[in-house]
């Protein structure tokens, strides 16, 4: 297995990854860059790494959308946003590869019925998450 990142062989280091359900993604010295945000409203902590991930994405390198999966169900699936509408905001409406509209559809698709309910309050989701704003999630919080 290769690292979506850096394309270097992952080494597996503990029981945890031997016996994971999924495949993984991410070498040890990339996966201890990708930190979770505790922030109800942010999916990760911000960092230089997560922010060339990001640009990767913008680039058309669409695979890298399973890393966000996995944290925005958990995001989603709170109490206080699951019967909220769900949809995207992208401030810079030039980019060629709409990865995050991919990436929440992707993740309406696979949850349907588990986590997200129709209903007429909208939940934003954004790459950038504002300060002091109600009602939205981003990848990663604006400093």
């Amino acid at each position: 297995m290769r690292c979506l990142i850096c394309d270097n062989e992952i080494r597996i280091d503990s029981l945890k990854q031997l016996f994971s359900v999924e495949p993984l993604r991410l070498c040890s010295r990339c996966s201890s860059n990708f930190v979770p945000s505790d922030e109800a409203g942010t999916l990760f902590q911000y960092n230089e790494w997560v922010v060339s991930v990001i640009d990767k994405l913008k680039q058309g390198d669409l695979v890298l959308i399973e890393l966000f999966k996995k944290e925005l169900v958990k995001k989603l699936s709170r109490k206080e946003w699951k019967n909220y509408r769900v949809t995207v905001e992208n401030p810079n409406q030039e980019i060629p590869y709409p990865w995050l509209e991919i990436l929440v559809q992707q993740v309406e698709k696979d949850a349907k019925q588990d986590v997200l309910v129709a209903s007429d309050d909208v939940l934003v989701v954004t790459v950038e998450k504002a300060k002091n704003v109600k009602n939205q999630i981003g990848i990663i919080e604006k400093i």
